[in-house]
């Protein structure tokens, strides 16, 4: 999904073909009129494009708890027989003190019109106790999954800032999917690529780094902010995916690439088990080091996330190369148990596989990367 944008200017079937051909099925834009929203469901659905509305009643209802949950009913109505509607955008980034409400919200919604989930986005770890509404993050999320009950956990955090990467990134992510499987739930993650505040314009490796780190540790549901270019002067906005005119920019070139190999693994990944996620040195707050018993026993001369995932009775792990700013070279040794690898590929190359003989004790393999990019290996015991 992309959010937001494109501008209430630019809704028309050419606008919607440009998300799709980027690579996205799912849209979301801050134009809170009904009429607004009408006007884009059209174009949206003749270029394949659901669209997640948000519409500015709602919003209205989570601040008043006076209004009549009935006041959602015009709402469900106006929007829910369209084929182009996803779904219904609540509120993003509450606080705690909110969640009562937008649970009575959800629930409503839930039983007017199962067919169309309800969405809410979570802060990031770097929220504070003030924005949070509780004393720490675990607290703000656990919370959230109590009392709201969604079909789906959605959270932002934006890592590459000007300084380098943020410390408690990957303390999110194990945050975030900690949660999810605690509750059952599939976990939503964002990549950004719009430049403002701290965050540089992005480069192919920013984006991907935030993608398969994503992936690596089993998100379901994949986000950038933003699509359309923000207005206002206040965090120093430069281009989204798109200029204010609705050009693209060199950010949704890399994008398109990009997502062109996330679609290409997305039905196989998006099948699997997320059974554990570990990196190599060195290791980032809170993170897990690979076991010296392990399936990866020990990588050298790469930052690298390893996540390791389970389908149909097979073993798969996805390394990502920490490193956004250069190529790497890994040396990875490999548990004794390991028979071979077989790489399922994100693009038309042609799969690699390694293989080592019975009697070699230490099975190491040397894997090549991108800065920021992922390689996934089918492992055969």
């Amino acid at each position: 999904m992309t959010w937001p944008g494109p501008d209430k200017s630019l809704l028309t079937l050419e606008t919607y073909q440009q998300i799709a051909e980027a690579g996205f099925s799912l849209n979301m834009s801050f134009y809170g009129e009904r009429d607004i929203n009408l006007k884009a469901l059209d174009p949206a659905q003749q270029a394949g494009i659901q669209l997640l509305i948000q519409d500015s009643r709602i919003a209205k209802l989570v601040e008043d708890t006076s209004l009549p949950l009935t006041s959602l009913d015009p709402i469900i109505a106006v929007y829910k027989d369209h084929p182009a509607f996803w779904g219904y955008f609540i509120l993003d980034e509450p606080n705690a003190a909110k969640f009562d409400r937008i649970a009575e919200i959800f629930a409503y919604l839930k039983d007017k019109d199962p067919g169309h989930p309800a969405y809410v986005n979570l802060f990031p770890t770097y929220a504070t106790p003030q924005q949070l509404g509780t004393e720490t993050y675990e607290q703000h999320v656990e919370s959230y999954l109590e009392k709201v009950k969604p079909t789906f956990l959605s959270y932002d955090h934006y890592p590459i800032t000007s300084t380098g990467l943020r410390e408690d990134y990957y303390l999110n992510l194990e945050i975030i999917r900690g949660m999810a499987e605690k509750f059952a739930l599939p976990f939503w993650a964002f990549t950004l690529v719009t430049a403002h505040a701290v965050y540089p314009p992005p480069t192919a490796a920013h984006i991907r780094l935030q993608l398969f780190s994503d992936l690596a540790y089993g998100a379901k549901g994949l986000q950038y902010f933003t699509y359309g270019t923000p207005t206002g002067s206040d965090f120093d906005w430069k281009s989204g995916l798109i200029d204010p005119q609705g050009k693209p920019t060199l950010a949704y070139e890399f994008a398109s690439e990009i997502n062109q190999q996330v679609r290409q693994i997305a039905s196989l990944v998006g099948s699997w088990k997320s059974e554990a996620v570990y990196h190599s040195d060195p290791i980032p707050k809170g993170c897990q080091p690979l076991a010296s018993d392990g399936l990866i026993q020990k990588v050298q001369s790469c930052p690298m996330v390893i996540g390791i995932f389970s389908a149909a009775g097979d073993t798969y792990v996805m390394f990502v190369n920490r490193d956004y700013e250069s190529d790497r070279m890994a040396m990875v040794r490999f548990s004794p148990k390991v028979k071979r690898l077989i790489e399922v590929v994100k693009d038309s190359s042609t799969p690699a596989q390694i293989r080592w003989s019975q009697d070699e004790k230490e099975k190491t393999g040397a894997l090549k990367f991108r800065a920021g990019d992922a390689r996934i290996f089918k492992v055969i015991l």
